[in-house]
């Protein structure tokens, strides 16, 4: 079989090349054209960090339950929301952005990951060793109602929220077409980068790290071992819910609308990248968060934007039938499975 850098190389090639030379409306221009080009880079980095951080919720969990939780898109709506209402309160009381953004942050991620700690707790824990499907039927139960909730709270209504830090910090010209990245991209982009590479080394060097790649290993085997497993789950399902809520956060801040249903296509997206990279590796997720969003990007710049979504799926059809275990191989079965 093709090993996955070979094709995913041969692939982004050719993508490449066919970008560079299509032909936008203002296609006269080399320059203008690269410009746009590192324009749709800086969305795809942002639309990136979004589906990573997503994905990296369902990757955490899965990784030990070995089961498929389908409630994290909305506790991203969750997030949104929460987002929204407060930012919303607390700019009409007179608060700086900057300030209040971060209390919001906050206040949005520890609420989720309360949340979604006690849901684990009630609901997961006691079918960690079910059916698969018992898992997959209870965390759609849960979606429902997290999504009726909101559906009910906002009357059915989109949620909007102005625009912060949205003058440009760097506006480069390109032979008429301006490069604009501002205040809330650098913003966004820190804060996945900084969570991203801090759960990556939490994982790897800490103690908490340990006690989850041994229950990610075989969970019967750690509690043998005199392991807590449903304090590891707990603090696990809290990581992924505070997770998605950074995610809706992004969602809120960076572009200012949210719905009561979005957590769908977005939950879909997300857990199609944690697929795409290989499920059971925190890397593959990050990975598959990016290449989704930078195949999405481009195809919206370049192609017909009615199009996009179905283009998307083709493409993780496509990764389903040559690398079936994810672009980074990881086999999903349990030691005590295999």
């Amino acid at each position: 079989m093709v090993s996955s850098s070979k094709w995913i190389v041969s692939f982004l090639a050719g993508a490449g090349a066919s970008i560079l030379f299509a032909e936008p409306a203002f296609a006269d221009s080399t320059v203008r054209s690269l410009g746009y080009a590192i324009q749709q880079l800086v969305n795809a980095c942002l639309v990136g960090a979004l589906y990573s951080l997503l994905a990296v919720a369902y990757a955490l969990l899965h990784g030990i339950t070995n089961r498929i939780v389908l409630s994290f898109g909305d506790f991203a709506t969750f997030g949104a929301f929460g987002t929204i209402y407060m930012m919303l309160l607390m700019l009409a009381s007179g608060w700086q952005a900057g300030l209040a953004i971060g209390i919001v942050f906050l206040i949005a991620t520890t609420s989720a990951a309360a949340l979604s700690a006690m849901v684990q707790k009630s609901v997961f824990t006691p079918l960690v060793r079910s059916p698969t499907q018992a898992i997959m039927i209870a965390s759609i139960g849960i979606s429902i109602a997290l999504q009726e909730s909101l559906r009910v709270q906002s009357g059915g209504r989109e949620q909007w929220l102005p625009p912060i830090f949205a003058s440009p910090l760097v506006n480069a010209d390109f032979d008429g077409f301006n490069v604009h990245i501002t205040g809330m991209h650098i913003l966004i982009l820190s804060i996945a980068a900084a969570l991203l590479i801090g759960l990556t080394l939490v994982l790897t060097l800490s103690r908490a790290g340990r006690l989850w790649r041994a229950c990610s290993q075989n969970l019967a085997l750690a509690q043998l071992c005199g392991i807590d497993t449903n304090r590891v789950l707990t603090w696990t399902a809290a990581a992924a819910g505070g997770f998605a809520a950074v995610s809706g956060w992004i969602i809120a801040i960076g572009y200012g609308g949210v719905s009561f249903y979005m957590g769908l296509v977005l939950g879909l997206k997300a857990l199609f990248a944690t697929i795409i990279g290989g499920f059971g590796t925190i890397g593959g997720a990050i990975a598959g968060g990016f290449l989704l969003a930078g195949i999405e990007t481009l195809w919206s710049a370049y192609f017909p934007i009615v199009y996009r979504d179905v283009a998307v799926f083709l493409f993780v059809i496509l990764v389903f039938v040559i690398k079936p275990d994810g672009l980074l191989g990881v086999d999903l079965r349990r030691d005590s499975e295999a």
